[in-house]
């Protein structure tokens, strides 16, 4: 919740009831968080602007014109999408850029840190975070979730099988 109050948002879920939209021929008609078309031009536009993809099914759109999420909806595939505010998305960049100065900075010695635990015998724990992190700098391979590699047959460096590895 900091983020969006540092961006002057408001904090918003789609759990809360919002805007939603209904197919009428190759358009949608939207309708207000009780279920009433929505005909005021300020919102339309509004809704217009937020650009949600016509494909995304169970949309939700915040009637917060100032929430940090302003819509969600399901892809084609299934997975939840998030329109976020112009705002949040500039607050959370400059955080995140913030954050990799302060990471950049610390990578020399988390380098020594690897060298150090890749030359302990045998397989202890510290060796074996060190192979797994050096494999991940050098690869530039997503870590990988068992959810994603379930519903996206795509897997990552902790998710991969003996299928798709060969040592040499």
């Amino acid at each position: 919740m900091d983020a969006a109050e540092e961006a002057g948002l408001l904090y918003v879920s789609d759990d809360r009831p919002g805007y939603t939209r209904k197919a009428k021929g190759d358009d949608f008609d939207w309708l207000d968080a009780d279920g009433k078309l929505i005909c005021d031009e300020q919102r339309l536009l509004r809704l217009k602007r937020l650009a949600i993809p016509p494909a995304w099914t169970e949309v939700w759109v915040s009637p917060l014109a100032n929430g940090h999420i302003q819509a969600t909806g399901r892809d084609a595939r299934g997975r939840k999408q998030y329109v976020y505010h112009d705002r949040w998305r500039e607050v959370r960049d400059e955080n995140k850029y913030d954050r990799i100065i302060s990471f950049g900075k610390t990578l020399p010695k988390i380098r020594r840190r690897i060298a150090r635990d890749l030359k302990l015998a045998g397989l202890p724990r510290n060796k074996v975070l060190a192979t797994v992190v050096q494999l991940l700098e050098r690869t530039f391979i997503r870590i990988g979730n068992e959810e994603y590699a379930r519903e996206n047959k795509s897997f990552g460096l902790t998710t991969m099988k003996d299928r798709h590895v060969e040592v040499k």
